[in-house]
């Protein structure tokens, strides 16, 4: 397979695994450590009229200060940030213009093949906290709209799902998609495409 569709555009399945392969190897404990976690960031920054600058969540991807990594040339460094700002602008179109495709993994369990929400959900949080969803405004709303991505991306979150039934944790997760989407509406009321939620992305 070749590893881009024309001379410029870098088809989908390479432009993951790329970014796949450098937040594993250059990535920490603090640092987001895949696609899924990195589309959930981003959907988060998406989500907010509040616009930070691109060093400041370029950062964030890593961790603190001292995370950063160390590239081993300039060519490395150039090819990952253009690889995220070309994923960061699809996350972006998509939100606004009504078409949400989350990147979720997919995982064998008990033979059969099951979705994966818990790191997109991870990304997101750790992205609406770095620009500060739900701090201003109706915190009831806030709270609603989150819930299921704190259910499936928080440690808080993961031990309540102790406590839950199989069909509970189903119905968290079918409502995740629909409460980003009310998020998304609420700071883009202009948005009004209907999105194909049925068309979610999974990566394999």
């Amino acid at each position: 397979m070749s590893e881009t569709t024309s001379d410029d555009i870098i088809s989908e399945e390479v432009l993951y695994e790329k970014i796949d392969h450098y937040l594993m190897m250059f990535g920490g404990d603090r640092s987001l450590l895949c696609v899924s976690e990195l589309d959930g960031f981003l959907t988060a920054l998406g989500c907010s009229l509040k616009e930070l600058e691109p060093d400041l969540w370029l950062n964030a991807i890593w961790g603190a200060d001292e995370d950063q990594p160390i590239w081993e040339n300039t060519e490395q460094e150039d090819e990952f940030l253009s690889l995220v700002l070309i994923m960061y602008m699809e996350t972006m179109n998509s939100l606004l213009f009504g078409d949400f495709y989350p990147v979720y993994l997919e995982q064998e369990v008990d033979g059969r093949q099951k979705i994966i929400v818990d790191e997109w959900c991870v990304g997101f949080i750790r992205g609406a906290k770095l620009i500060g969803i739900g701090l201003d405004g109706d915190r009831e709303f806030f709270d609603e709209v989150l819930a299921p991505a704190r259910l499936f991306g928080t440690e808080a979150g993961w031990e309540r799902q102790k406590n839950m039934v199989e069909e509970e944790i189903d119905f968290w997760r079918e409502n995740l998609e629909p409460s980003i989407l009310r998020l998304v509406q609420h700071f883009h009321p202009e948005m009004q495409t209907v999105p194909r939620l049925s068309d979610t992305r999974v990566l394999h």
